[in-house]
């Protein structure tokens, strides 16, 4: 499965360090809520976590055409009898 979106997208310095705890990337403009723009920097760190869980895999990489694209793989399971 992936997700993109058209922003400024993810360096690829930095992506190594997005699924990190407390993570946050730089300020955005315009932002009222807070220097950062908002959040705590846990929603991609509790992502990896799950995906990693279920025994998959999770990566972010700069989409084509601009913007991030986050891809996330999981085993599939078997059905019980």
């Amino acid at each position: 499965m992936s997700v993109r979106d058209q922003g400024e997208g993810i360096s690829p310095d930095v992506a190594p360090r997005v699924f990190r705890q407390f993570w946050r990337g730089k300020p955005r403009g315009g932002s009222r809520t807070s220097r950062h723009g908002g959040g705590t920097g846990l929603g991609l760190y509790i992502v990896k976590g799950l995906v990693e869980a279920h025994g998959g895999t999770i990566c972010v990489r700069r989409a084509p055409g601009g913007g991030a694209e986050f891809r996330f793989t999981v085993p599939a399971g078997t059905v019980a009898a």
